[in-house]
């Protein structure tokens, strides 16, 4: 079951799960369809959490997804990450990368939106990492 784009923090990160997800041979159609429904938030940027293996399921879309997004206006970081559904090393790069996804958040135009495919494990990691990482930032700036 795909997942539409919706707030983690009210109009700054959002997450949904990707285009044509569940789908392995996504059409530009399934794009542009994903498209106007993150429009529809005003979303400026995307950070991608797909693996490369993940990519290759948008052979159709010209010149590929993260072209696609970039080419509709959007400011793109790609962090690719091994699926943990996959292969349970995936979760040790994610790890690795939460400063990387967090630095990539704060220096995009916002809101972000922040995906991997199903849009749950990855993207649900990446999202509680940034969320806490806020928190501090406030707390430290309060305190």
């Amino acid at each position: 079951m795909a997942y539409d784009p919706c707030w983690e923090i009210e109009g700054s990160l959002a997450r949904p799960s990707r285009p044509g997800y569940p789908g392995k041979s996504v059409s530009p159609q399934e794009v542009d369809d994903w498209l106007r429904k993150v429009n529809s938030l005003g979303v400026k940027s995307i950070i991608c959490l797909l693996s490369e293996e993940q990519l290759g399921f948008y052979s159709r879309v010209p010149d590929g997804l993260l072209s696609y997004y970039r080419k509709h206006g959007f400011s793109v970081e790609r962090i690719g990450i091994t699926d943990p559904a996959g292969n349970p090393e995936g979760w040790q790069e994610l790890e690795a990368r939460f400063p990387q996804i967090y630095e990539a958040f704060k220096s995009l135009p916002k809101p972000v939106l922040v995906h991997c495919s199903a849009g749950c494990d990855r993207t649900g990691k990446a999202v509680e990492y940034v969320k806490a990482r806020l928190a501090e930032e406030s707390n430290n700036e309060s305190g």
